[in-house]
């Protein structure tokens, strides 16, 4: 089976949106093929409405709470194009330019974005920096390639009246005076311990989950699932789904760390077999020795005299 790497696409977004499409008695599926079941399910503008829907405080899992506590808007909008990887396929573009700043999205493949991803997305956004900046803080203009419809409403009240449509591409644009817009109630504490746990899971995006679990676990004596969940910035039950796809679990990623360090201590002729057991987590020497002959068939004892391990205690 392929991997599912870290950069698969994450929880957060998809798990509202699948309760949005139960809401219509639409079917679970890509969310391509959810907008269009919506549509069929009697919502016109089903992005809009699921941006109007969402609970936004716990949309981005990680990354609102980032994002929400970012100095400023412009810095609102770096972390969501630097984080967005987390929570959602598509790529979140930014265009810096001396008076504004032009949001686009695109699809994995590179391609523009789905029109009701974007509209959901744009709508999010504005709901987003409104609820905690104020109206003014909204984007001055937002372009989208839909044809204009005969109602545009919904799309007022998502957007504002600075509506562009069918235009060559889909953009919500912010000016310099947005961007400078400070958040009230932004905690930079909060966003400084949280931004490193967001780092890791971007620098890990390519790192099947089997991997990543698997650093970790070398990089501390007794680790536990809900310690290294917690690194990797997810839910414990969240990771075991993750290793379930990729046919592991975390109790065997550590049961076979456990024996490689087993091994390798007991090639240590100085160390007994007592120390051994307490470094690798066992209650007792015995403990080590049941486990020991699980993984290879003999006890500790055995592996030491067949590997030439001589203590040299005599």
């Amino acid at each position: 089976m392929d991997a599912t790497h870290l950069s698969a696409p994450a929880d957060p977004v998809a798990g509202h949106l699948a309760r949005f499409a139960a809401t219509h008695g639409a079917p679970v599926s890509p969310p391509e093929a959810t907008w269009e079941a919506l549509r069929a399910a009697g919502l016109d503008r089903p992005g809009l409405a699921f941006a109007a829907w969402a609970e936004i405080t716990v949309l981005g899992g990680l990354v609102g709470p980032i994002a929400i506590n970012s100095p400023d808007i412009g810095s609102l909008l770096d972390d969501l194009e630097r984080f967005h990887p987390m929570f959602g396929r598509e790529q979140i573009l930014l265009a810096r330019r001396p008076h504004a700043v032009s949001l686009s999205l695109r699809a994995p493949n590179g391609l523009p974005a789905d029109p009701d991803t974007v509209e959901a997305c744009f709508a999010l956004l504005c709901r987003i920096v409104r609820s905690i900046a104020g109206d003014e803080a909204g984007p001055s203009r937002v372009a989208l390639r839909r044809a204009r419809p005969g109602d545009i409403s919904d799309y007022e009240r998502a957007f504002g009246r600075q509506i562009a449509f069918g235009q060559p591409a889909d953009v919500c644009v912010f000016p310099t005076e947005s961007l400078r817009t400070p958040l009230p109630d932004a905690d930079a504490v909060v966003r400084s311990m949280l931004r490193p746990y967001a780092e890791r899971r971007i620098a890990h995006q390519q790192v099947p989950w089997a991997t990543a679990v698997a650093d970790l676990l070398r990089d501390a004596p007794q680790p536990s699932l809900g310690k290294v969940a917690r690194a990797l910035a997810v839910s414990p039950r969240t990771l075991q789904a993750r290793l379930t796809q990729e046919g592991t679990s975390f109790a065997a990623l550590a049961d076979g760390l456990r024996r490689e360090r087993a091994v390798t201590l007991l090639s240590q002729p100085d160390l007994a077999v007592t120390a051994i057991a307490a470094r690798l987590g066992f209650s007792t020497p015995s403990a080590l020795t049941r486990a020991f002959r699980r993984w290879t068939g003999m006890a500790p004892s055995d592996y030491r005299r067949e590997a030439g391990v001589v203590d040299p205690r005599g």
